[in-house]
């Protein structure tokens, strides 16, 4: 089975609101390992500056993605990446959001991948907070490159692994939603 972890990095928290997609993160999934060798990553110029919390906060500035490809470039290519894959993310409704939003800001269709939320398998195996910090010191996984889309697409696709792991693959399919 193959599955493909996204992570997503914006200018804000609501695309509703104006929030944009600054950068796609994606790594695949094969066989319960991680194909570190097999991902996708770009950068995205928003339409918007980007502001100055959010820099602090991922490091991308507007210097860095002065040059970079729109969502109307970038959201095919995150697509055809993708295929028809399962989806998996930390905290999958808000990049779900971003990914819709953007499908349809550039008139195409919401993603209908399904989808498993490594918070879920989190709180099958966990108590307390289930943030992704707290989750990779759990699992005993280092990180490298957080508030990055690719650093927190690989952090969580580790934590994923070894999460199925320890729930076991059969209980897959209560997780996966659409």
């Amino acid at each position: 089975m193959s599955f493909v972890v996204v992570d997503t990095e914006t200018t804000g928290m609501c695309p509703e609101k104006g929030a944009e997609l600054l950068e796609i993160g994606a790594v695949v999934v094969e066989n319960w390992e991680v194909n570190e060798s097999c991902f996708f990553s770009e950068l995205i110029k928003p339409k918007r500056h980007i502001p100055v919390f959010i820099t602090g906060f991922t490091g991308i500035s507007s210097r860095m993605v002065r040059n970079c490809p729109g969502i109307e470039e970038v959201i095919p290519r995150f697509i055809r990446f993708i295929g028809d894959r399962a989806l998996v993310m930390h905290n999958a409704p808000f990049d779900l959001s971003f990914l819709n939003h953007s499908c349809q800001c550039i008139g195409l269709d919401k993603l209908t991948n399904p989808v498993i939320d490594t918070i879920s398998l989190s709180k099958a195996l966990f108590r307390g907070r289930h943030n992704l910090d707290i989750v990779l010191a759990r699992l005993g996984i280092l990180s490298e490159g957080r508030h990055r889309a690719l650093g927190d697409a690989m952090a969580t696709a580790k934590a994923f692994v070894k999460m199925v792991k320890l729930l076991g693959q059969e209980r897959l399919g209560e997780f996966m939603k659409g």
